[in-house]
């Protein structure tokens, strides 16, 4: 009896101690305190009329500059939303596909292309859109609690401000630091295969065009 009385005394010790430890963890890590600024928002380019099937000079700089944007901090998909006096107006559609295809020539693939018509009866401006990551670097500096103050062992609040300001403000494409990017694709495989069974062999080294050569493609000229 005695040593069960014993053992429930330092369970509940014990447990007052674990409570007494329990923190705020954004008091102690400056992940948490000062996390990234990221934000996703919608870049949006208003197109005006098309000349021949194409875009203007001027519309045609402007989507350059837009589509350099997507590059580096957008996502997929791009959608080019035209008006049209129905869903299944003939010259909207049209205008939509002469659009995607300017897209496309400037290097957008086409599976990354969503077309939409906007059911109107008045005239309107077709538009391309797509998620776009930017940042608010945080502002650092503010004199928050005295520095010999406080008696929880807990960081200073300007603790890794800047740190965190300074990537936010460098980082090349934001959406890096929501997640990371998509593995490219690696050496080919058949290329390895190839370059040591010939050197085991002591055979010539094949050449890329050699490997294209057993593969369901053809080289163009």
């Amino acid at each position: 009896m005695t040593h069960s009385l014993l053992r429930c005394a330092c369970a509940g010790l014990i447990a007052v101690f674990v409570s007494a430890c329990e923190t705020d963890i954004t008091q102690h890590d400056a992940a948490y305190s000062h996390p990234t600024t990221v934000q996703r928002k919608t870049a949006r380019l208003d197109v005006g009329p098309l000349y021949a099937g194409k875009p203007s000079p001027s519309d045609q700089e402007r989507i350059d500059e837009f589509l350099a944007a997507y590059h580096t901090q957008g996502e997929r998909p791009l959608e080019v939303t035209v008006p049209g006096k129905s869903t299944d107006d003939p010259a909207a559609r049209e205008h939509a596909l002469q659009l995607a295809n300017a897209l496309m020539q400037r290097g957008v693939e086409a599976e990354d292309i969503k077309l939409y018509v906007a059911e109107t009866q008045t005239k309107g401006t077709a538009s391309v859109t797509f998620p776009i990551y930017i940042t608010a670097p945080e502002p650092c500096g503010y004199p928050g609690e005295a520095w010999d103050f406080g008696h929880d062992n807990a960081i200073h609040p300007n603790y890794g401000c800047s740190i965190q300001h300074n990537i936010d403000a460098m980082v090349a494409n934001p959406r890096d630091l929501v997640y990371p990017r998509e593995m490219t694709p690696g050496r080919s495989g058949a290329r390895a295969y190839y370059v040591i069974e010939n050197y085991q062999r002591g055979q010539a080294l094949p050449s890329a065009n050699d490997l294209l050569q057993d593969y369901n493609f053809k080289i163009s000229s």
